[in-house]
């Protein structure tokens, strides 16, 4: 009998810890993306799974005035696998590209620890960490952690670089967004010397997902704001 009960315990406790690495579920969010109040354009976001793949594909163009000026076109797409209830980079791709130039970042991992891509036109190798993250992955990474209150540090391949990405617990705060009102988790992440924060409210309500996205870069305010989120 106590034997029956120990391993009634166990079961329990690798149900509970399988369901903290549960993977964010599948969504579609548009968001308003500004800079200084006024408007940039829109940004789409999808999360989309495949049997045991998964693809998150954000895509953002400039409207109004700001397309006429630029003509700015943003792709970022993460593609890979679901392992353990852990999605798992394999391919990555940030393409921007307006009238005046186009720039690509494009990797994959050759192994876990092995990057290879190009960079302006360069190619590169990276030795990178086991569960190194791409910058697309990383959000759905800090739902799923920030969830099961688990540590906000990452190891990011960006631009044939890797960086140490930290983020702070900041709290609580409610929002009134274009997609309603929330109640929101806020973390930060100060970088070189404080002249690069990032700040992301993630809904709890939303299966966290981020709800309002603000990037300060010496003063220069660019933020992306929840228009619509269907969970799918």
């Amino acid at each position: 009998m106590k034997n029956t009960f120990k391993k009634l315990i166990l079961l329990s406790t690798l149900l509970t810890s399988q369901g903290l690495l549960a993977a964010p579920q599948a969504f579609q969010a548009s968001y308003a993306v500004m800079k200084s109040g006024l408007s940039l354009g829109e940004m789409n976001a999808n999360l989309v799974y495949s049997g045991s793949n998964y693809t998150y594909l954000k895509q953002t163009k400039a409207n109004g005035i700001a397309a006429l000026l630029s003509g700015d076109m943003l792709t970022e797409r993460s593609s890979g696998t679901q392992r353990g209830g852990l999605l798992n980079t394999q391919q990555y791709l940030h393409h921007h590209k307006n009238k005046r130039k186009e720039r690509r970042d494009q990797f994959n991992f050759a192994t876990p620890t092995q990057a290879k891509g190009q960079y302006k036109n360069a190619n590169y190798s990276l030795t990178v960490p086991n569960g190194t993250l791409d910058p697309a992955l990383l959000e759905l990474r800090i739902m799923d952690d920030l969830k099961a209150n688990r540590p906000l540090n990452y190891k990011v391949t960006e631009k044939g670089k890797l960086k140490d990405y930290r983020f702070q617990r900041q709290g609580k705060e409610t929002l009134s967004l274009p997609a309603g009102k929330y109640l929101c988790e806020k973390i930060l992440m100060i970088r070189d010397n404080g002249e690069r924060i990032t700040t992301i409210w993630l809904a709890p309500e939303l299966n966290y997902v981020p709800v309002q996205i603000r990037h300060n870069e010496k003063g220069s305010i660019i933020e992306t704001k929840l228009k619509s989120y269907t969970a799918r």
